[in-house]
């Protein structure tokens, strides 16, 4: 009876036994079936998104240029300059602003070239050697020479000016060693878009000699059919055309018929922009055909102490892709010691700006102020068309991230990072994932270059999903991952879960002057997907264990993130409309 029993217990606990083991592998297998009609599921969710996003996409990058007024390191100038022992002085508060620009276009009115120091008053000007340097660490890139003063020191002064201007690769444009190298355009190439450049003097304010000729170097003239000519060139070989006279009637506020005249007539051969010089004081701008006219920018960095309206001046940034001007920002700026441009307050811009007499918006401006808190002004801006988050469908970029001495390269291309070591693939970004951007940046303030990438995908967690969530969200959300570049290998630093709100656009710097990165977000929200329009703007800090957030704006239509960089101080600056 006692074995009888005992048989029955152990058939009992065996057929127990046996159904757990079916239960278990029954829940296994279905928990299998379910895990793959959900990848089914989320890679079709993920499909529509990328998709619909690839609609959006704007083929080729875009370029900016910086324009200023007229530049001369003579008289005044060279005195400053000498007294603070630095060639650098006049950039010093302004030329982290040039150089965020691909372009930088002035009007170098003045030779260098070897002489006498330039008394004041004195109507020569001349420039010592060694000025080139300033203006190449400042970050531009083309000068024009066509101007009443340039060829003051004669063909060896222009010669000399040649030939410092390209020890350090800035490139001239107006000037030449005879009547065919001053007529034609310079060239340069950025971001895959093609740029002609064209400068002009106009022969009511210079004399016969300064112009080129066929056997000795001089300055273009403005003759209409030379210029035509040129323009059509450029035209034909370059995506935009950029063309500057020197022209007007010195210290008025209106142009005269010359420059109207000649800036009409360039944008009839094909110039997409005008910019003008000579009047030393800001003139009015006008659109024409759809094209802009800025007939004069005023000073930037002159010597005309004896007036506010000679010491006032004007930067214009202008946004580029490849089929169009979308925007152009201005930066009024306020001459200081005879040399040092600098950025004006919002009340002192507002009276410069009103001499364009010209219909303009307004850029946000967030700063971190004196108080340790976020101060808001605003800049001015012209757009061609309403501001939006653009998307671009490739982007390029070239870091030595592992300190190896080899730089590493990155390709963004239709949402799918790759990143290559001597043209050998170290890491692709899944198939799954929507790559919107990436930054190569300290973010959590280690002191090691980061991969910072804003990314779309379906599903709130990646493997490191906790265990206790049951059930993953399928749905294409935007998420924040962090990556190193440890030994040639991808090391995942930090990846958010599904963000509340999404990032429309990122930026990496040190926005409250802390010494420590911020991470600097437009944040939008998901009812317009795959659009991703900006709600707020917000600064993140990383804490240690993940970005805790430090300030956000209030609520308003956001987009076009920079950065901009005035007197050592970043300032947030977002098109709000």
């Amino acid at each position: 009876m006692e074995r009888k029993n005992i048989r029955i217990i152990l058939f009992s606990i065996l057929s127990l036994a046996i159904v757990i083991l079916g239960a278990g592998l029954f829940i296994r297998y279905s928990a299998g079936i379910l895990f793959s009609i959900n990848q089914l599921i989320g890679n079709k969710i993920f499909l529509d998104y990328s998709g619909r996003k690839k609609q959006l996409l704007q083929t080729g990058g875009e370029a900016t240029l910086i324009a200023v007024g007229d530049i001369s390191y003579s008289r005044g100038v060279e005195r400053i300059v000498k007294k603070h022992k630095d060639l650098n002085y006049p950039f010093l508060k302004i030329r982290d602003y040039l150089n965020s620009a691909d372009l930088v276009f002035g009007n170098l009115e003045t030779p260098i070239t070897y002489g006498q120091e330039i008394p004041d008053f004195e109507m020569i000007f001349r420039s010592n050697p060694g000025t080139q340097l300033p203006l190449k660490q400042a970050g531009f890139t083309v000068l024009s020479l066509a101007n009443n003063h340039t060829p003051n020191f004669g063909e060896l002064g222009l010669k000399d000016t040649f030939n410092y201007l390209e020890k350090v690769g800035i490139k001239y444009v107006g000037a030449g060693n005879n009547e065919k190298e001053a007529n034609k355009p310079v060239y340069s190439q950025v971001n895959g878009m093609k740029f002609a450049f064209l400068a002009y003097n106009d022969t009511d304010v210079v004399p016969a000699e300064y112009e080129a000729g066929p056997g000795h170097s001089g300055t273009a003239f403005m003759r209409s059919h030379k210029m035509t000519e040129s323009v059509k060139e450029a035209e034909q070989k370059a995506d935009f055309v950029v063309v500057s006279m020197h022209s007007g009637t010195e210290y008025t506020n209106k142009p005269n018929d010359s420059q109207i005249s000649f800036a009409h007539e360039a944008i009839d051969a094909g110039a997409d922009l005008v910019i003008g010089h000579h009047p030393h004081v800001i003139q009015t701008t006008e659109k024409y055909k759809g094209k802009y006219i800025f007939y004069s920018l005023g000073n930037f960095v002159f010597d005309q102490m004896w007036s506010r309206e000679t010491r006032e001046g004007l930067l214009i940034k202008v946004y580029f892709t490849k089929k169009e001007i979308y925007k152009i920002s201005f930066l009024p700026v306020f001459m200081e010691n005879l040399a040092q441009p600098r950025m004006v307050k919002y009340d002192k811009a507002q009276e410069i700006l009103a001499r364009l007499r010209f219909p303009l918006s307004n850029i946000a401006v967030y700063f971190w102020s004196r108080e340790n808190i976020f101060g808001k002004t605003s800049m001015a801006a012209i757009y061609n068309k309403t501001p939006n988050n653009r998307f671009f469908s490739a982007k390029n970029e070239k870091l030595d991230m592992d300190n190896d001495s080899i730089s590493e390269s990155f390709r963004l291309e239709n949402g799918r990072l790759t990143i290559s070591k001597n043209s050998k693939k170290i890491w692709q970004t899944p198939a799954d994932w929507w790559i919107d951007n990436f930054i190569l940046a300290d973010s959590n303030n280690d002191g090691v270059l980061d991969i910072n990438l804003s990314l779309w995908k379906s599903g709130s967690f990646n493997s490191s999903k906790p265990f206790w969530i049951k059930q993953d969200d399928l749905s294409v959300k935007n998420h924040f991952f962090v990556y190193d570049l440890v030994g040639g290998k991808m090391k995942s630093i930090w990846g958010s879960s599904n963000l509340k709100v999404p990032n429309c656009e990122f930026k990496i710097e040190d926005i409250d002057a802390d010494g420590k990165n911020d991470l600097i977000a437009v944040e939008g929200d998901y009812s317009q997907t795959p659009h991703c329009n900006g709600n707020y703007v917000a600064v993140w800090k990383w804490d240690g264990w993940g970005f805790s957030n430090e300030w956000r704006s209030e609520k308003g239509n956001f987009s076009g993130l920079e950065i901009g960089k005035f007197d050592g101080i970043n300032h947030i600056m977002v098109d709000s409309q």
